[in-house]
């Protein structure tokens, strides 16, 4: 059996709730899966790697230090916070998990006054196609989703440009609120240049979801939604991001000697197909149990502006 427990917390306006999950290894070590994650704005998402502790007096009745606090600044303000867990076993204090958190109720992006923006392009069942520049390059930026489990979904970004690009991340797991809306979520993604040689060849990319920020009315047991406002959340990022337009890779070195193809053109050789690897398995766990497959939902994204 898997024993949850769960903190309420406040972190400027923004409702956060951080579920400890705790699952035997086995049925006779004694030794415990504990798992971090966070839920806001309707969506639940896994934070930092699962830690295995062994207990003496079984699960059901641990004690935790949960709690957040901001660091001196961030950008955009008010949207960075450390995230420690303390477990308490008689008087004393064993550290669980130590992550950031960038959580926010419509944050200033603005204030980022170098970052360059993608804007939604394109929106259908499974996809979303947001398009950008970076590094002078056009680039397209898809987000996938695929459902797992009732409201367990699969999140994945890809990129690409110039009839070229890669998948930048495929294993992101989210759990949504009956409440939330796949439909009404939106993204920001935007790319920040770093300092590199030669220039405009590298960026730092971030990825935040959006959902609408909704309160429970005091009169009712009614979720209603803030049409005005909206909850944010970091779900990825990259600080190695290469790609640019017509590097000027001369500027590396005046000794650079640069390859010259081969006149005759490429060969063409017979390789044999790699054989898949197993896909990892998911931190949210499907409500009957580890995933297996994923299953497909059909739904269309209101067509929109993210920022």
């Amino acid at each position: 059996e898997r024993v949850i427990y769960t903190y309420h917390l406040n972190a400027c306006s923004v409702h956060l709730q951080m579920i400890i999950a705790v699952e035997p290894v086995d049925s006779h070590s004694g030794q415990y899966t504990f798992a971090l994650s966070v839920k806001a704005g309707g969506v639940e998402r896994s934070i930092s790697d699962p830690v295995v502790m062994k207990l003496s007096s079984g699960p059901h009745q641990l004690d935790f230090s949960a709690f957040l606090y901001p660091p001196k600044a961030s950008l955009p303000a008010d949207c960075l916070y450390c995230v420690r867990v303390w477990l308490r076993t008689g008087q004393v204090d064993h550290k669980l998990f130590s992550d950031e958190l960038w959580v926010g109720m419509d944050p200033d992006f603005r204030a980022i006054g170098d970052a360059s923006y993608a804007q939604l392009k394109n929106s259908a069942p499974f996809m979303l196609t947001y398009q950008g520049v970076v590094g002078r390059a056009q680039v397209n930026f898809i987000v996938r989703w695929n459902r797992c489990d009732r409201n367990l979904y699969k999140v994945s970004l890809e990129y690409e440009a110039g009839g070229a690009g890669s998948i930048l991340f495929n294993d992101h797991h989210i759990r949504l609120d009956p409440e939330c809306d796949p439909r009404a979520i939106a993204f920001v993604i935007y790319s920040v240049p770093a300092s590199s040689t030669p220039p405009n060849a590298s960026h730092r990319l971030r990825l935040w979801i959006r959902t609408p920020a909704w309160t429970q009315s005091p009169s009712s047991s009614v979720n209603s939604f803030e049409t005005q406002s909206f909850i944010y959340q970091r779900l990825w990022k990259s600080d190695n991001f290469k790609l640019g337009s017509e590097l000027n890779f001369d500027a590396l070195s005046s000794k650079l000697v640069m390859g010259v193809r081969d006149a005759r053109g490429p060969k063409i050789e017979r390789v044999l197909q790699n054989t898949p690897t197993a896909p990892r398995t998911p931190l949210l766990f499907a409500e009957n149990g580890p995933l297996t497959s994923h299953s497909q939902l059909s739904w269309n994204h209101n067509a929109g502006n993210t920022l």
